[in-house]
C-alpha cells in the first residue's frame, strides 16, 4: 500500500490533469501589485514548482514566460508525463522525480525569483515541510515571493474526522490492491459508522450530508485530498510562524475577491477587525469570519511596500483581457457575505471597453480612457471582481509576450493533436496572460480542423464526429446519449457554431488562433 519513496503520500491514483492560474507568476505579480508590493518581473529570471503532479500548469507557464522554469514531483509517472509535455512544448522546463530531500540536494539550481507550491503542503510530513521551508531560505531572491495552498483551520474542522476515518481504514482495514475499491470500500464503512449513531455524529449532525457530497465527487480528486497518511491542516498564524526560518512574510492572497470587504464581511464583522491592530491576528480572526478552509497565499523575502503613486502607475500600466465574450460573464458575484449583483453603470461600460477593438488586451490607462468620467478606484474595484470571477486576466508585457508567441503556437498544436486521442488537458496556452485558456477538447478539434483549412462550422463538426465515431464515443442530450449520427453531427454543428460566434474573438485576442 506504501513505498518508501511515497513518504505516505497515495500514489496508486495518479492526480488529476487539472491548470491552476495560481501559479502563474503574472497573475501572482497582479495579486501582490494590488496589495501594494511588487513582484520580480525578469525575463531571465527563474520559477520553481514543488508537486507539479501531471505537470500541466507548469509547462503551460514555462511555455508562456520568457523565465525559466524547474520543478519537481516525486511520482516517477507523472514527472515522465511532465517532461513529455516539456519536451513537446520545447520549453526549457528543468523537471526532476526527486524528493524535496533530494532536490534541496543539487548543486546545480538557480535563484528563484518566486516558488509555489499548489495542494502540496497540507499532504506531506511535517519533516517535509521543514524541507520546503529550508529550500526556499536557500532558493528564493530577495524580493522572491512563494505562493502557497493548504487546508485550512477553521473551515476543515468538521471534515477533519471524516479524513480520518478514511485514511485509517485504507490504512488497517482495505485488503484490495485496487484503489478505486478502497476509496468506496473506505467511504462505505464511514457511512456504516454513521448509521450506528455514534455519540460524535449526534454532537455533528453535518457529518452525513459530507460524507454523501464527497462520495459525489471525482475519485481522484478524492483520493489525494483524503487518503494520504499524513494531513497537516493548519491556521493561518501557524503558517505564519513556519515560514519564518526563510525570512518570509506574509503580504496578502492570491484571491483577487479577497480585497473587496463587502463580498466577504459583514459590517458587523469589518467592524470587529477594524479593532484589530496586528496584521496576523487580524487575518487569522478573518478566516473565522468567512470559514476559511483553503488558503491561497503570497509571501515575500523581504517585502517592500510601494507608494500609493507608484502603485497606481504600474496598475495604470498593466495590461489586461477579456477570458471569454463579454455578454456571457455573469452579472452577480458570490462571497463568503453572499451574493451581490453587478451594477450595470459600471461593469457595463467596462466590458465594453475591455471588448473594443476585437478583444485586444488593454492597459488600466486605456480602459480609464474610455469609461470617463467613471472614477479611477471604481475600475480599479470592477477589474478586480472580473479578474476574481475568471473573466479577465492580467497580461504581461508586449515584449515578453513577443518572446514565447512562436512557442505557444507551436505547443498549443500539440495539445490539440492530443485532443484526437483523449480529453486529459483543456487548456492551452497563451502568449498574452502568461497562463492558460479553458480549451474544451471539441473546440481543440474545432481549432485543428480550422488549421486544415476548413471554413464552415458545419465541416468543423464533421470533423469531430470522425474522430469520436471511430472510438465509439457519442455526445449525452439531456443526459441521455444520441444514438444515431445525424442527432450527433447536428448537436456538434450547434456548438461548432457558437464556437464560431463566441468564443473565436476572444481565442484571438488571446492570441491561441
Amino acid at each position: 500500500m506504501s513505498n518508501a519513496w511515497n513518504e505516505g503520500y497515495f500514489t496508486d491514483e495518479g492526480y488529476t490533469y487539472s491548470y491552476s492560474r495560481e501559479i502563474n507568476p503574472v497573475f501572482q505579480r497582479y495579486c501582490l501589485l494590488l496589495r501594494g508590493f511588487a513582484g520580480l518581473d525578469n525575463p531571465d529570471g527563474y520559477h520553481c514548482e514543488l508537486g507539479f503532479g501531471q505537470g500541466v500548469s507548469i509547462n503551460i507557464h514555462a511555455t508562456a514566460n520568457p523565465a525559466g522554469f524547474v520543478g519537481t514531483d516525486f511520482h516517477p509517472g507523472q514527472a515522465a508525463h511532465a517532461i513529455e509535455l516539456a519536451e513537446l512544448s520545447n520549453n526549457g522546463a528543468r523537471l526532476y522525480d526527486d524528493s524535496f530531500e533530494q532536490l534541496l540536494a543539487r548543486h546545480d539550481l538557480p535563484q528563484f525569483d518566486s516558488i509555489s507550491l499548489h495542494g502540496i503542503w497540507t499532504w506531506v510530513s511535517r519533516d517535509n515541510q521543514k524541507l520546503i521551508v529550508e529550500f526556499a531560505r536557500r532558493h528564493l531572491k530577495p524580493g522572491g515571493h512563494l505562493y502557497v495552498s493548504y487546508n485550512a483551520f477553521p473551515g476543515w474542522s468538521p471534515s477533519a474526522p471524516l479524513r480520518q476515518l478514511f485514511s485509517l481504514h485504507d490504512r488497517f482495514a482495505s485488503h484490495s490492491t485496487r484503489p478505486d475499491q478502497r476509496i468506496d470500500a473506505a467511504l462505505q464503512f464511514s457511512e456504516a459508522l454513521l448509521a450506528a449513531n455514534p455519540k460524535y455524529a449526534i454532537a455533528a449532525p453535518s457529518l452525513g450530508a459530507r460524507l454523501q457530497t464527497i462520495k459525489g465527487q471525482d475519485r481522484q480528486y478524492v483520493a489525494h485530498e483524503y487518503f494520504n497518511r499524513d494531513w497537516n491542516c493548519m491556521y493561518f498564524a501557524d503558517m505564519v510562524d513556519a515560514l519564518a526560518p526563510a525570512k518570509l512574510d506574509y503580504v496578502t492572497t492570491a484571491v483577487p475577491l479577497d480585497s473587496v470587504d463587502a463580498l466577504n464581511l459583514s459590517a458587523e464583522g469589518l467592524a470587529f477587525l477594524d479593532g484589530i491592530e496586528h496584521p496576523v491576528m487580524r487575518e487569522q480572526a478573518r478566516d473565522y469570519f468567512v470559514n476559511q478552509a483553503f488558503r491561497r497565499d503570497l509571501y515575500v523575502r523581504g517585502a517592500n511596500r510601494l507608494s500609493a503613486t507608484e502603485r497606481r502607475s504600474r496598475m495604470l500600466n498593466t495590461r489586461f483581457v477579456l477570458m471569454q465574450p463579454a455578454e456571457n460573464v455573469a452579472s452577480s458575484v458570490t462571497g463568503p457575505a453572499g451574493e451581490a449583483s453587478l451594477q450595470a453603470e459600471i461593469y457595463r461600460p467596462v466590458l465594453d471597453a475591455l471588448a473594443g477593438q476585437t478583444y485586444e488586451a488593454k492597459t488600466m490607462q486605456q480602459l480609464l480612457d474610455a469609461v470617463s468620467p467613471m472614477a479611477y478606484d471604481d475600475l480599479e474595484q470592477a477589474i478586480a471582481i472580473l479578474v476574481g470571477m475568471g473573466a479577465v486576466a492580467p497580461c504581461q508585457s508586449e515584449a515578453a509576450e513577443a518572446l514565447v508567441y512562436e512557442r505557444c503556437a507551436a505547443f498549443n498544436l500539440q495539445l490539440c493533436k492530443r485532443a484526437l486521442f483523449n480529453a486529459d488537458i483543456q487548456v492551452l496556452s497563451s502568449p498574452v496572460t502568461g497562463g492558460g485558456v479553458t480549451v474544451s477538447r471539441f473546440q481543440q478539434l474545432f481549432l485543428i480542423a480550422i488549421r486544415q483549412g476548413k471554413q464552415h462550422p458545419a465541416e468543423w463538426a464533421q470533423l469531430v464526429w470522425s474522430v469520436i465515431a471511430e472510438q465509439n464515443e457519442v455526445l449525452l442530450k439531456d443526459g441521455k446519449p444520441l444514438t444515431t449520427a445525424e442527432a450527433n453531427i447536428a448537436a456538434l454543428t450547434e456548438q461548432a457554431q457558437a464556437f464560431a460566434e463566441q468564443s473565436l474573438i476572444v481565442l484571438s485576442a488571446l492570441k491561441i488562433v
